[in-house]
């Protein structure tokens, strides 16, 4: 994890540069517009990036050396794989680079609003982004059932998520029983389509990374035992953009969850 010192008004800076898709979406939630001097391509992307349309408001990049000095930054923020040659040359060059590592729960999302809230000088928008993400957790953790009934997030091929991973603490915090961790899952891996079966899902989420299309892979998620299992309930679909990144946008997976609790 990384750590940043408190950042003064005077000292705030002004050109922010993200060239990371999970830095691109804590940077539009939280710095004030004229910060922003440019956000990567992939913040476009409306599949995969939640805040699409408040990028469209701003110059974008693709992680170019060349773009990145053209746009004079006094702030780079990046991911933790982001092309490591391109890091350390913006560093030898005297840049200020901020590399955001991946959050894989609640605390991890916390942990990293506060991060980019601190380095942007804004951190009362950060302490009211926490506070509001974690009255929407409290509200749905309130209402969970005291017996949980069994689901899983099973996707083509058979890769599910496991323990440490955003959709393990969203299931969880939703009410949900969540059978690949059940099953010794760890991290995003895979489960077999026996011991799915085996596991008895009541219900069954997938998350597509691109809608619309359908292939080989996606036909498992239609067996006929799994449809028999859960009564005829196709897999609900939960957006990607909700967990690509950590962020407060972790609240709407959940309440999704919540609301797909058998009633």
């Amino acid at each position: 994890m990384l750590f940043a010192v408190a950042v003064s008004g005077a000292e705030r800076p002004g050109r922010v540069v993200s060239i990371n898709l999970c830095t691109d979406q804590l940077l539009l939630m939280l710095a004030a517009p004229e910060q922003i001097a440019s956000v990567s391509h992939l913040a476009l992307e409306a599949n995969s990036s939640f805040m699409a349309v408040q990028a469209a408001n701003y110059p974008v990049n693709h992680g170019k050396a060349e773009e990145i000095l053209a746009l004079k930054p006094d702030l780079i923020l990046a991911g933790a794989y982001t092309d490591r040659p391109l890091i350390a040359l913006l560093k030898k060059l005297g840049y200020r680079v901020e590399q955001l590592a991946l959050s894989s729960s609640i605390e991890d999302v916390r942990h990293n609003i506060r991060l980019i809230a601190r380095l942007i000088g804004r951190e009362a928008e950060g302490r009211q982004m926490i506070q509001t993400m974690d009255q929407r957790l409290d509200r749905i953790k309130q209402l969970r059932p005291k017996v949980r009934p069994r689901g899983a997030f099973y996707q083509p091929n058979g890769y599910t998520s496991g323990r440490n991973t955003l959709q393990h603490a969203a299931l969880e915090l939703a009410g949900w029983e969540n059978i690949s961790a059940q099953e010794g899952v760890v991290g995003y891996g895979a489960i077999d389509m026996e011991r799915l079966i085996l596991a008895r899902p009541v219900q069954l989420f997938t998350s597509s990374y691109s809608p619309g299309t359908y292939s080989r892979g996606q036909q498992m998620l239609e067996h006929p035992v799994l449809r028999r299992l859960t009564q005829g309930r196709a897999p609900i679909e939960v957006a990607y953009r909700y967990w690509i990144c950590g962020g407060p946008m972790i609240a709407d997976a959940v309440e999704i969850l919540h609301r797909s609790l058998p009633r």
